[in-house]
């Protein structure tokens, strides 16, 4: 037993959550889709009908499930809640390409529904998973209860992914040259695994979706303006620890009527590793307000 108390950031009404039983122990819940592709849920919660929405989670740019276990340990039992493992990331298999938003998001909702996780969901997505989190909110404006945005990446800064773009380029080119020469050529040791295979379909993934993030996965959401989300929808932003958060704005809340964007004091890009208590009060605060919607 324990009991967990999650104080939203300082202007933000506190909640309180009650004493419960231990979170059931998160599993990966493996998922074949249509296609025969399997991608890969790591879901905890209790089993049978639980009150509120199930929350579904979306990393950044080469993570997979794991970047959320710091938040998803803080989530009391009575909260379902599934990250997921985009197509060639974590213990999913590779997709078709492109994997820009819109593939993510129709994957992402082929899995819950064939795992018969009930929506409306509520959608957390962080960096480039909010992106993703965006195209599916886009495509299935219906079955989404609750938006919760962290530090998302924003499709409109030039030359934001070029970092990324000359790393997964350089690893993907240096993965096939070893595999080719199946002989000891030097990879850098943030593109090596012990499965050179296995490997080269993750950075191909990453490749194509930072090129898409760019590309096609930015265009897509250029019609998604000011209020063109039903949805309660949180911006999370990180911030040095002596930053003022009364005052704090940020655009992309306005996408709802029933958007608002927080100062996370002390954290970096990495909202979750560094405040996750921020991140799942932010969740149980959406959870609570989706329960009171008429």
């Amino acid at each position: 037993m324990r009991s967990l108390l999650i104080a939203l950031l300082l202007a933000a009404p506190v909640v309180v959550l009650p004493a419960a039983p231990a979170v059931a122990e998160p599993v990966d819940r493996p998922v074949v889709l249509p296609d025969g592709r399997v991608l890969n849920l790591y879901c905890q919660g209790k089993s049978g009908p639980v009150p509120g929405p199930v929350v579904v989670l979306d990393s950044g740019w080469a993570a997979d499930s794991r970047a959320w276990r710091r938040v998803l340990a803080l989530l009391p039992d009575t909260v379902r809640a599934c990250a997921v493992d985009r197509a060639g990331q974590g213990k999913s298999s590779a997709g078709p390409m492109p994997r820009d938003g819109a593939a993510v998001a129709t994957d992402l909702h082929a899995a819950l529904t064939a795992a018969k996780l009930p929506g409306p969901w509520l959608l957390v997505g962080h960096s480039l998973g909010g992106l993703n989190m965006r195209h599916f909110a886009r495509l299935y404006p219906a079955e989404v209860a609750g938006l919760l945005l962290v530090d998302p990446t924003s499709p409109t800064v030039p030359g934001a992914f070029a970092p990324l773009l000359a790393r997964s380029r350089g690893c993907v080119e240096a993965l096939k040259t070893e595999l080719k020469a199946d002989a000891g050529v030097p990879v850098s040791a943030v593109c090596r695994a012990d499965d050179r295979a296995a490997a080269l379909e993750r950075w191909e993934a990453r490749l194509s979706e930072i090129e898409s993030a760019g590309g096609s996965t930015s265009a897509g959401l250029a019609d998604q303006g000011t209020g063109s989300l039903t949805a309660p929808l949180i911006v999370l932003r990180p911030g040095p620890a002596d930053r003022a958060v009364e005052g704090f704005s940020d655009p992309l809340a306005a996408l709802s009527a029933k958007g608002e964007a927080r100062l996370v004091p002390g954290s970096g890009h990495m909202i979750m590793i560094d405040r996750p208590e921020a991140v799942a009060g932010a969740i149980m605060e959406l959870v609570a307000m989706i329960g009171n919607l008429p």
